[in-house]
């Protein structure tokens, strides 16, 4: 028996989370494979299934998705991670985040545009905030009513990415407290672990310019029904 204890307490959790973890994302993202060639097999069938392939994909990509995260905030927390901060196209960026959910906004009916200056280029890690970008157009696509936007501007103060829907709206109090939003407990987004959070906040914190980190802001569109998230990179 000592010599079955001595064992098991030699084994180091935390690799074998991330051992595990990473063998699930792979699972996973062999399943999207498949649910990609259903989806698409059911579109050109007219199959009536179809909405039920997009649930079905939008569930598993959350899942692959908080699983990067959770990868990366180890990294992160481990000093392991390697900050990869280059010069990109802010336009091709934002293709790229969109088309991650190009299929699940096709079969839902959710139409979206992109209002961004060709030239526009900053300096970021890519794909954290890829990460950032994929939890935010998610959460966009689950409370709006049929349309998002994603716009970007350069100005003194850093870049702003913007992230809109055409939903209800944020909650009164959530734009009252914005200085505590992003703290899981705060109840921001229902039935949310807070990890989408925890890691957006992570990473902004990573991207830090003369001393000011980025952050995020909440508000209301004034032109029409929906919020707006808005990401600030200094």
């Amino acid at each position: 028996m000592d010599k079955i204890k001595d064992d098991r307490d030699g084994i180091d959790l935390k690799s074998a989370f991330a051992m595990v973890s990473h063998d699930i994302k792979n699972s996973l993202g062999i399943l999207l494979k498949f649910i990609g060639t259903i989806s698409e097999s059911s579109e050109m069938e007219g199959c009536a299934g179809i909405q039920q392939c997009a649930d079905m994909e939008y569930e598993v990509r959350r899942i692959n998705n908080n699983l990067v995260k959770l990868l990366t905030l180890f990294k992160v927390e481990e000093g392991v991670y390697l900050l990869n901060v280059d010069a990109h196209s802010v336009k091709d960026f934002l293709d790229e985040a969109l088309l991650e959910h190009a299929v699940i906004m096709r079969q839902k009916g959710i139409e979206y545009d992109i209002e961004c200056d060709h030239d526009l280029y900053w300096y970021f890690d890519r794909n954290l905030m890829m990460g950032v970008m994929g939890n935010a157009i998610s959460n966009a696509l689950r409370y709006t009513g049929d349309s998002i936007r994603l716009t970007a501007e350069a100005s003194p103060h850093g870049l702003t990415i913007g992230v809109e829907d055409n939903g209800e709206g944020f909650p009164s109090n959530i734009l009252a407290q914005q200085n505590g939003f992003m703290n899981p407990e705060s109840g921001f987004i229902t039935n949310n672990t807070g990890l989408g959070l925890f890691f957006t906040q992570t990473v902004l914190d990573l991207h830090q310019h003369d001393g000011v980190r980025g952050r995020v802001e909440l508000a209301n569109r004034a032109d029409a029904d929906g919020g707006v998230f808005s990401i600030l990179l200094p």
